[in-house]
């Protein structure tokens, strides 16, 4: 398995780089964050072994159990799930990113919790670009208000946007897509220059992700394999 692990790492680097080669862009510039949900704590290990510092988690109760176990200098842990009220707290110890923030009472009690702990942390506002019932998000025409609530907490530090785009075979569609989410992101730089950080992109798509304007991956059946 640790075999199987360092060559799909070896694997996506490499069409990483080809994608960035494509557009004339460093593939230094890109994060690579290994979506561990489900995983069992050796494979996130092979996976550190082999230069992954990233770790995406959706669930704050396995986001802890993992964070209090596995024991590696360097480690980020993101947060890209849905946020429950009642987790935010567990979210607020334990990660060093949320890539899900657009409600503005989890963005409030968020903030709360990170100043009881003297921390501040990285956020992505999730925009639902697709405008599709199943996902989560705001929608773009909320985000400069979104995004000057989250600047005006002391302890959360607005990093740029997420997304989810709707996966189609249909190549204009998903160019649209791409398109307002990168608007998204230039509107928002916009206000607030240093918010750069575009989360998109994941195993079906993350090399179109990272052509369009991405700067964080976020893969992990093409790392760890399907879950069971």
């Amino acid at each position: 398995m640790q075999t199987d692990i360092d060559q799909n790492i070896k694997n996506i680097q490499s069409k990483i780089n080809l994608a960035c080669e494509a557009i004339g862009k460093n593939s230094n510039e890109i994060t690579l964050i290994a979506v561990s949900k489900k995983k069992d704590h050796s494979m996130i290990e092979s996976a550190i072994e082999n230069g992954i510092y990233n770790f995406g988690e959706n669930y704050a109760q396995e986001l802890q159990d993992k964070v209090s176990k596995i024991n590696f200098n360097n480690v980020i842990w993101h947060f890209i799930g849905p946020i429950q009220s009642n987790k935010v707290k567990i979210i607020a110890n334990c990660a060093n990113w949320v890539h899900t923030l657009y409600r503005e009472k989890i963005i409030r009690k968020l903030n709360a919790e990170c100043e009881e702990i003297q921390k501040t942390i990285n956020a992505c506002i999730q925009i639902n670009i697709s405008s599709e019932s199943t996902k989560s998000g705001c929608s773009p025409d909320e985000l400069i208000d979104i995004a000057k609530l989250m600047k005006s907490m002391k302890n959360i530090n607005l990093k740029g946007i997420m997304a989810l785009p709707k996966l189609t075979e249909n190549k204009i569609e998903q160019k649209e897509m791409m398109d307002s989410i990168l608007k998204c992101s230039v509107d928002l730089q916009d206000y607030f220059p240093e918010a750069k950080s575009i989360s998109l992109g994941t195993t079906s798509d993350f090399e179109n992700a990272i052509i369009n304007g991405s700067t964080m991956v976020r893969v992990g059946e093409s790392i760890f394999g399907k879950r069971a």
